[in-house]
């Protein structure tokens, strides 16, 4: 990834959204279901929530989306696999009470 198309407040999840920012909807998804809870629980827990803030800004940046930067299409697909992931463990956890 480029940097220059990235917030430089966002630098610091680029390992995270190489792991976590797969740019296929169902290979994403089954990455996420085949993950073990507790990768699930760490790849949430390390967003923040001025993480969230600035992502979001970037994201709905309309000349950001005008561009559509290799970068943007990334941490587009992050913030999916972070709500997919979020909305799993609640999932799991329903059916688990003890996790």
């Amino acid at each position: 990834m480029d940097t220059k198309y990235i917030p430089k407040e966002l630098h610091h999840l680029i390992y995270l959204v190489n792991e976590w920012g797969i740019n296929d909807d169902g290979f994403r998804d089954v990455n996420i279901e085949q993950s073990s809870t507790k990768e699930l629980i760490d790849f949430v827990g390390s967003i923040e929530e001025k993480d969230l803030i600035i992502l979001n800004a970037y994201l709905s940046d309309e000349e950001e989306l005008m561009k559509s930067s290799d970068e943007y299409i990334n941490y587009t697909c992050f913030l999916m696999a972070y709500e997919y992931s979020k909305a799993v463990l609640k999932s799991r956890t329903a059916e688990s009470p003890q996790i």
